[in-house]
């Protein structure tokens, strides 16, 4: 049974962008989750950008919860397929295929909220492309009107690229509590 995400859904709302700082994989799945779960009960498109390994888990348990025209509603695409669509972290390619994917929500007036889970090789020149990225979208998610989540392996930060981050959000969420950041 899945849990909800320490009062993500009454402290969020449309315009809002949240920089998810990921330890546990389970808990991860829950979240993952419950904002899905929020988002069809909400009448929201959610577009869910995720690995191919996570993904199955979390649909075989959104399976149980929906129905298959609810689920409808959930926008799968593989997050490296989505990062990494030419072969590097681009931010103005990934931005344009945002735009190519979300066009018809905003064309059809749909409400909608993305999860972005980020994932990277190990590459020293992402720290600033992975910046570039999240500025551009932490102006792009009020003119939006979504909520979106960026998701990140806790493992997987330096302490500058976690700072960077913590400056271009204005959500900061943990595993299991989410909180404004004060700038």
């Amino acid at each position: 049974m899945e849990k909800n995400i320490m009062g993500i859904q009454d402290k969020l709302s449309k315009g809002d962008h949240v920089f998810y700082y990921v330890e546990d994989t389970d808990c991860y799945i829950d979240n993952a989750i419950s904002y899905i779960k929020d988002g069809i009960e909400h009448g929201d498109q959610v577009l869910f950008v995720e690995n191919e390994r996570l993904y199955p888990k979390i649909l075989e348990r959104l399976e149980t919860l929906f129905s298959e025209e609810q689920l409808k509603n959930v926008h799968y695409i593989n997050n490296f397929t989505f990062y990494w669509r030419n072969g590097n972290f681009h931010p103005p390619t990934i931005l344009d295929y945002f735009s190519t994917l979300i066009n018809p929500f905003l064309v059809n007036e749909l409400s909608f909220r993305t999860w972005g889970h980020i994932e990277w090789r190990d590459d020293v020149e992402i720290f600033k492309n992975i910046q570039e990225y999240e500025v551009a979208i932490e102006q792009l998610v009020p003119e939006m009107n979504a909520i979106s989540v960026c998701a990140y392996d806790a493992s997987r930060l330096s302490k500058s690229l976690k700072e960077s981050l913590l400056n271009c959000h204005g959500f900061f969420m943990t595993d299991d509590k989410i909180a404004p950041i004060i700038k």
